[in-house]
Order: C-alpha cells, then sequence, then structure tokens
C-alpha cells in the first residue's frame, strides 16, 4: 500500500511540475510582450508606417432575431473570425520552454476597429471586447467574437406573405483606409455550419463581397466587407390562418347565387358572408405588416374578396328589384330582351328562356269585334226587335263583356311584361354568377401566385 501511494505521488509530481513550469512561461512571456517598450495597442502591429495590416475577415450566422417591417430593421447573431499578423508578438518558442500560442484577451492587443456601417443600434456598431485572441509564436492573431447586430434594412412587403428580402450588413475599419487595414475575404460566403433556422424566415444565401470605395472626405479609398443575407417568408402560417377562411368565404359567396332570388334569403346571406369577412379581417389586422409605403399582396387579396362581396350584394338587389316589378309594370326595353333573353340566354345554355314563345290569350283575339247572334244568325243590333227593355239589357250585357274583356287583355299584358322581367332578371342572375366566378378565379391567380 505504501508503495502504490508512494508512486502515485512521484507521477503527480512529475506530471504537475512541467505544466506548473509551462504556466509560469507563458505568464513571463505574455508580460514581456506587452509591458515591453515596442508595443502600444493603439497603434498598428507593424515596423514600417507604409505597411498595411491585412487582415482576413470572416464569419459564421448563428440565429436571425428579428425582421421588423415596419421599423426596417435587422437583428442577427454573428460570430466574427478576424486574423492578422502582429509583428511585436513574435518569439522564439524553443528559448521559452516550447510555448507555441498564447491566450491574451482582447483588451490588452491591437484589433482593428471593425464597425458595421449600416448600425441603428445604440452601440454605433462597434465589437466589444469581450473574448480572449490566440496569438502564435508567428504573431498570427485569431480574434473570434460573438456580437448581436442591428442594422437597418429595406424591406418591401409588396409582395407579403410571398416576399423574398435582402438584409446587408457592411463591415469596415472606421479609422484606417485600404492602405493602413486591408481587409480581405477568407470564404465567398458566410459559414452555416451552426446556423440555427428561424421559424419565420428561410436563408436561401449568404453571399459575400468586398468593396472599395472612395468617400468625399477622405483622400484615400476604404475597404469593406459586405454580407448579404437572402431571406424567403414562410408563407404556410399566413396560407391556413388567413388565405385558406378567405378563400371559404369566396366559395360560399359563389354558391350564394344558387339561392333564389324570391326566397327572401339571398341577400341575408351575402350580408352575413361580408361581416364575416369584415370580423375576420379586424380579427387578423395585427399579423399584417404596419406600413403605409405600399399594400401588402395578401391586403390586396382581402380588399378584392371585400368588394366581390359587395359586388354580389349589389347584383342580388338589382335581380330582386326586376323580378319584382311592381304594377304598372313598363315592357321590356328591346336592346335588354335582345340581350338577355336571346343572346346571353343562349350563352348561358338557357335555352328554354331563349326559345320561348307566349301563346296569346284568347281573350286577346278578336275581344272588340264580341258580337251576339240570335238562332237566325242575324246580329242583334242589327235586328230590330219590338221588345226595347230585351234590347237594351243585351247591349249592357255587351258592355259588360267588352269591359271584362278590356280588364283581362290589360291584366294578361302585366302578366307577360312580369314574366318578361323575370325572366331577364333570371339571365342577369346567370351573368353575375359567372362573372363573379370568373373574378374569384383571376384574383386567387394575380393575388397568390
Amino acid at each position: 500500500m505504501k508503495i502504490a501511494l508512494g508512486f502515485l505521488l512521484v507521477t503527480t509530481l512529475f506530471v504537475w511540475i512541467p505544466v506548473s513550469i509551462s504556466q509560469d512561461v507563458a505568464v513571463a512571456l505574455k508580460t514581456s510582450l506587452l509591458s515591453g517598450s515596442n508595443y502600444d495597442k493603439s497603434l498598428r502591429p507593424v515596423k514600417s508606417a507604409s505597411t498595411a495590416v491585412n487582415v482576413d475577415f470572416d464569419i459564421s450566422l448563428k440565429q436571425i432575431i428579428d425582421l421588423a417591417e415596419k421599423e426596417q430593421t435587422f437583428r442577427i447573431n454573428i460570430w466574427l473570425r478576424l486574423y492578422w499578423n502582429d509583428e511585436f508578438l513574435t518569439w522564439n518558442a524553443s528559448e521559452h520552454g516550447g510555448v507555441e500560442s498564447l491566450t491574451i484577451h482582447s483588451s490588452d492587443v491591437w484589433r482593428p476597429d471593425i464597425f458595421l456601417y449600416n448600425n441603428i443600434a445604440e452601440t454605433y456598431g462597434a465589437i466589444e471586447a469581450v473574448t480572449d485572441v490566440t496569438v502564435t509564436s508567428a504573431g498570427r492573431v485569431s480574434y473570434l467574437q460573438p456580437a448581436i447586430f442591428t442594422s437597418a434594412c429595406l424591406v418591401d412587403i409588396t409582395k407579403f406573405p410571398f416576399d423574398h428580402q435582402e438584409c446587408l450588413l457592411e463591415f469596415g475599419s472606421w479609422i484606417y483606409d485600404g492602405g493602413k487595414v486591408n481587409v480581405s475575404l477568407v470564404n465567398p460566403t458566410a459559414d452555416r455550419g451552426i446556423f440555427t433556422q428561424n421559424e419565420e424566415w428561410i436563408l436561401n444565401g449568404t453571399p459575400m463581397s468586398r468593396l472599395v470605395t472612395l468617400y468625399p472626405c477622405c483622400p484615400d479609398p476604404y475597404v469593406t466587407i459586405v454580407l448579404t443575407l437572402q431571406l424567403e417568408r414562410r408563407s404556410y402560417f399566413y396560407m391556413f390562418n388567413m388565405v385558406l377562411p378567405c378563400i371559404v368565404l369566396m366559395i360560399l359567396n359563389l354558391f350564394g347565387f344558387y339561392i333564389p332570388p324570391d326566397s327572401g334569403e339571398r341577400l341575408g346571406f351575402f350580408i352575413t358572408i361580408l361581416l364575416a369577412l369584415v370580423v375576420f379581417l379586424q380579427v387578423l389586422s395585427d399579423s399584417l405588416p404596419k406600413t403605409s409605403t405600399t399594400t401588402p399582396q395578401l391586403g390586396q387579396f382581402f380588399a378584392a374578396t371585400i368588394w366581390l362581396v359587395g359586388i354580389s350584394c349589389l347584383a342580388s338587389i338589382v335581380v330582386i328589384r326586376m323580378s319584382y316589378n311592381s304594377p304598372p309594370s313598363r315592357p321590356l326595353p328591346r336592346w335588354i330582351r335582345l340581350l338577355l333573353l336571346r343572346y346571353l340566354a343562349r350563352l348561358f345554355c338557357m335555352n328554354t328562356i331563349a326559345e320561348e314563345k307566349h301563346v296569346v290569350h284568347p281573350v286577346k283575339e278578336g275581344v272588340d269585334n264580341l258580337v251576339f247572334m240570335d238562332h237566325d244568325g242575324d246580329t242583334i243590333q242589327q235586328k230590330d226587335t219590338p221588345n226595347f227593355a230585351l234590347d237594351l239589357s243585351l247591349r249592357e250585357i255587351v258592355r259588360y263583356c267588352r269591359e271584362y274583356s278590356a280588364q283581362a287583355r290589360e291584366k294578361k299584358e302585366e302578366e307577360d311584361d312580369q314574366d318578361e322581367w323575370k325572366m331577364a332578371a333570371l339571365v342577369l342572375d346567370r351573368a353575375f354568377l359567372f362573372l363573379v366566378g370568373l373574378a374569384n378565379i383571376i384574383v386567387c391567380v394575380v393575388l397568390l401566385r
């Protein structure tokens, strides 16, 4: 037992002593590098003032936090990866206990002043010194820094919820021009290996480009890196909760034309649909982007649906008014008779109405020639009778018969005119059915593509 404990103690000493020595060497090396007279973290880490610091720039995307359409802002969590050479942070590893690299807090060394140019947050787009940097014996500095940026993003919601957006993040040095700090790309696209999928947006692409821009204030150009995030909105939520119920109301609006106009329920049915649609839009108004610069495509779809239901209500009022053309009725105008009862009736396969021929009532013919004849074939008016009272009675009967025939003829003409108006109303109702159905299809195809 004593032998085992002794062996364990000796092993621990052999392991701990080199580690302790290595740590002491690293601390001493770090102190000598940073406290030396040649190192100043506020100056560029080059020995010649004409030498540019080459900064390799790379980005790893972590998460899309928010894209606010009304505020035109975009928030994202990214990991910055910056690499450069520091000519003052070099050493011979063999002379310092074999130490190949050091970890130093980023606030103790020179860092490129990378800013987000289109930043709108209170931090002014600067990268806070939070993490450490890793420095190799050759002076290669690796700076890996997580950060949350809020940038301005011009959002076009014309095709909402089927819209595609592009948000730009432009990074670059704020103080140094391209001749002093030369920023270059490590990869042409941002790394999405650790990216967390967003519930509202699909990230289709992340291209990066290097721009050299000459500003009026400065004689030398500045180098910036532009990250473009190509976003596509997930439309399933809006299709299921907003578009689908609206399409159901459109279908109900179309089938409302199959309710007979004389039933008295059609107009109430259309008004019920209109009220349901208005209430539905009021409830879902919070889901629409609140902007006054443009009208979203989904808002146009809702507005078109309300217009179609309103047109259906007006069409029902016209059809009901034509069906109940209260007396004294006037004859159907000739142009309406030709348009509705001949051409449109045949177009809509209403052949019964198109080929209708009104049979003239028997009372209508020969009423004015109504006479009474005796058994010898002579008319009463022409016969000379001695019974004057009988002659007067017969004349009175003839007068009453003529008045009755005139009233019957007038009533039949009014009934025929009323029937024509009703048939014209049926053809017009069928025309409105096809027009509203065609308008529904056009609205869905144009505004939901």
